[in-house]
């Protein structure tokens, strides 16, 4: 089942464009559902997790105290996001993105509460216990990851039916630049490819750009964000005011490129291998229903 990809919320959650005054970004993809060939429950509630939508009213939380000049700035924070629940799902990992098991930001927390709690509502009433988990890493076992649970995990005992979906992530497929990068400079070519697919991600230049030139609060969480990104990667304190954001951008992928490398090294028997297992592109939901 193929669904159009409503209006992304990532943008929003992760100090993009909505935080400067403009309406959410369109981003263009689609869920897929990993059909089984037999019936298999999971799949139902995978298949309602991808086709069924819904608005979840949320609040931001820039760091530190407003500026003495905004005369309401509880009320400029408050957003309102909507897609299918697995869209949804996908953008709440997203917000929560980690570096070496630390958050880059906690502006999306109310965002992945309210997501969450949505959830929980739409598969209430199925008459079988649900866990839902989201994950998105570049490879397997990454430094940088961002994951998301929504019910307990099945019991070892109970008789667990699974299914998964896929989700568009705000990350450029990286694929066969990392193969191209492993025949060209080892691990650390793929390391580079890699690096380069999350900052630009994470920090993509036109919006960015905006961001650190606009008002409260926009202008301050991009500027948190970039800071706090400067200490996850070992990049330093990174000047914001008089780089560019191609030269910030440049310096965070560098530096997430050494940790990236090192981590590949350890990991895969050969760059090849490393390139191989590359996937920046998809947020996976996976789905597991059991008798209760």
């Amino acid at each position: 089942m193929v669904t159009p990809r409503a209006t992304s919320t990532v943008v929003d959650v992760t100090v993009f464009l909505l935080l400067i005054g403009a309406a959410a970004t369109a981003v263009v993809g689609a869920v897929a559902v990993d059909t089984p060939e037999t019936a298999n429950p999971a799949a139902d509630t995978a298949e309602l997790l991808a086709t069924s939508t819904a608005s979840v009213e949320y609040a931001l939380d820039p760091p530190g105290r407003p500026p003495e000049w905004t005369a309401n700035a509880t009320a400029s924070h408050q957003r309102t996001a909507h897609g299918t629940v697995a869209e949804l799902l996908g953008e709440a990992a997203m917000s929560g993105v980690t570096v070496h098991g630390k958050r880059l930001s906690t502006a999306g927390i109310g965002f992945e509460r309210a997501v969450e709690a949505t959830t929980r509502e739409r598969l209430a009433g199925s008459g079988r216990q649900t866990s839902v988990r989201v994950r998105w890493e570049p490879y397997p076992g990454a430094p940088v990851r961002a994951t998301a649970r929504v019910g307990e995990r099945p019991p070892p005992s109970a008789d667990v039916r699974t299914a998964t979906l896929g989700v568009a992530s705000p990350m450029p497929n990286a694929t066969s630049g990392a193969r191209r990068g492993a025949r060209e400079a080892g691990y650390r070519g793929v390391a580079i490819v890699v690096a380069s697919a999350v900052v630009d991600g994470l920090f993509p230049p036109s919006q960015t750009r905006l961001a650190l030139r606009g008002d409260y609060p926009g202008e301050r969480l991009m500027a948190t964000r970039y800071r706090r990104m400067g200490r996850l990667t070992d990049a330093g304190r990174l000047p914001l005011g008089s780089r560019s954001v191609a030269d910030l951008n440049a310096r965070l992928t560098v530096h997430l490129a050494d940790g990236l490398a090192a981590d590949m090294r350890g990991r895969f028997d050969s760059p090849v291998a490393a390139a191989r297992a590359v996937q920046t592109e998809r947020v996976h939901i996976t789905v597991r229903t059991w008798s209760p």
